[in-house]
């Protein structure tokens, strides 16, 4: 009996195992986005103020869809991505910078495609 109890402890101070696999995905969508909210030129505002905003409501939603498993977050990060990247892709033709931006949209977007997100947001105990 003692060990169930140890166990069973044990058990609660450790983050449930599909949680734990979220870290990654999780991780690198958050590292694209304050890549992208860095390098987009917000042209008409101060970029560095838009930046934070956008890094700031980036990270709220990525939050979401860890605590909450909201798939309404997942979805408006992951189109808002993709808009992103079909944007700055067609600007590629003429600004190689685009590439960057693009690809740090692109990588938003990606890691929250992959199965444990996906699981995980489709899950609801």
């Amino acid at each position: 009996m003692p060990a169930t109890a140890r166990e069973s402890t044990g058990d609660a101070v450790q983050a449930p195992p599909d949680r734990t696999r979220l870290l990654i995905p999780l991780g690198l969508s958050a590292f694209f986005l304050a890549l992208q909210a860095a390098l987009t030129d917000y042209s008409h505002m101060d970029s560095g103020a838009a930046g934070r905003f956008w890094l700031a409501v980036g990270c709220l939603l990525l939050v979401a869809v860890y605590r909450a498993r909201s798939r309404v977050a997942r979805g408006v990060i992951v189109v808002s991505a993709f808009v992103g990247v079909v944007i700055y892709g067609l600007v590629t033709l003429t600004d190689s910078y685009a590439v960057l931006v693009a690809l740090s949209f692109l990588g938003q977007a990606l890691p929250l495609l992959t199965k444990p997100v996906r699981q995980h947001v489709r899950r609801h105990d």
